[in-house]
């Protein structure tokens, strides 16, 4: 087991697992029926910092936001992860004591876990065939949050806060909840969670809303904004 770990570690370094890659619908559900399912309602934590970094999570139905804090508090929205992604898994590459971030589900969430030594045991025995079509998907994702995370970053060094908010509207337009409307794309976001993802007052993303809704880029109807001409 100690050696299968090593070399997770050091595939993770050298990996260039294809964006995109997915394994095939009979290998995850060979790895679903080996893994303990558990229901959350809504807006509950599912990860703390400070808890054990010991446990691989997967989507199976609803949405959930990784969040961090700063010391008073203050929360950033730094991704939203939907069906079909893996939480945790950064603890199966890089050895980690504890979480560092927040895991809120934002839906009522279905979730399938293991741990990370029973995953170990598990892909040197019965989901040996299934191991590299699942850490393939698992480096996929981990490659996919990480360009989201640069480009986050690197919106809050270069970008204005309307620049922020405009993008942030279009980024939520490709989320699996937004819906097609006859003028471009519907969403459905609270301006205190618009401003946990930019990074700036709940007062400040208001009048950046409604100064794009006046340029007719966007109508606005209490927590509904249509996004025009992103169909």
């Amino acid at each position: 087991m100690a050696q299968l770990k090593y070399q997770l570690q050091q595939a993770f370094e050298s990996s260039q697992a294809p964006l995109g890659f997915a394994p095939d619908p009979a290998s995850m559900e060979r790895f679903l029926a080996l893994c303990h399912r558990r229901r959350y309602p809504g807006k509950t934590a599912i990860i703390r910092p400070g808890d054990p970094a010991n446990t691989l999570y997967y989507v199976i139905e609803g949405s959930l936001a990784v969040c961090t804090e700063d010391e008073q508090g203050r929360e950033l929205i730094l991704a939203y992860i939907n069906r079909g992604q893996f939480i945790g898994e950064m603890g199966l590459f890089v050895a980690q004591a504890a979480r560092e971030s927040v895991v809120r589900t934002r839906t009522p969430c279905e979730m399938a876990e293991v741990s990370y030594e029973r995953l170990y045991q598990l892909m040197e025995g019965p989901l040996r065939e299934e191991c590299p079509k699942i850490l393939c998907a698992i480096g996929s994702q981990l490659t996919h949050r990480l360009l989201r995370t640069s480009r986050q970053v690197s919106r809050m060094a270069f970008m204005d806060v309307n620049n922020r908010i405009s993008r942030t509207l279009l980024d939520l337009c490709q989320e699996p909840d937004a819906m097609t409307h006859p003028d471009g794309t519907q969403i459905r976001i609270s301006r205190q969670e618009v401003s946990r993802i930019v990074g700036c007052s709940r007062e400040m993303v208001g009048r950046v809303l409604k100064q794009l809704e006046e340029q007719r880029m966007i109508d606005v109807s209490g927590k509904t904004i249509v996004v025009r001409g992103t169909r």
